[in-house]
């Protein structure tokens, strides 16, 4: 004996059955320009962009690098015997590399300069709540000494007197 299926009635709504009719399988969603990370990046950049990006953080540094270190490899490309399209190619080449090297090395040391300025102002911060909790409890043991001497000094009034003067 064979159970016969359940109907899809009376199956809960989140199991799925195949059904009878000829549908295609489904297929993976292509991606839309509005969910395509690299078209809403490149949608970001505007032309003002291209004039102030040597204005950013270690670009200067980078640029500088590249040109220098690709001119000087393209040189010595040519010098060795390439022709001048190949050595340029490896100008170019390693100019690139240099540039990124250099941006991204220097974006490195950025980085841990932050970190260390973030620890310092942390230390500093932790040494003046101690130094003030310092100036505070000596602030108050000078406070409570001085009251400690002014109560001593009246009760040495009140006692002492010439007529309570022990001669013998």
């Amino acid at each position: 004996m064979s159970n016969p299926k359940p109907s899809n009635e009376e199956q809960p709504p989140w199991v799925q059955t195949p059904s009878s009719s000829n549908t295609a399988p489904s297929q993976p969603p292509k991606p839309s320009e509005e969910t395509n990370p690299l078209l809403t990046a490149a949608s970001t950049i505007t032309p003002s962009d291209f004039l102030t990006f040597h204005q950013t953080p270690c670009a200067r540094t980078g640029l500088l690098t590249g040109i220098g270190i690709g001119s000087g490899v393209g040189i010595l490309r040519y010098i060795l015997g390439l022709p001048i399209p190949r050595a340029a190619n490896w100008a170019v080449g390693s100019g690139v590399l240099a540039s990124i090297g250099q941006y991204e090395y220097c974006q490195f040391r950025r980085r841990q300069e932050k970190e260390k300025v973030k620890r310092v102002v942390e230390v500093y911060g932790k040494v003046q709540a101690e130094q003030r909790a310092k100036e505070a409890k000596e602030a108050q043991q000078k406070a409570e000494l001085e009251q400690q001497r002014l109560k001593e000094a009246a009760e040495s009034t009140k006692t002492s007197g010439w007529w309570r003067l022990k001669f013998w």
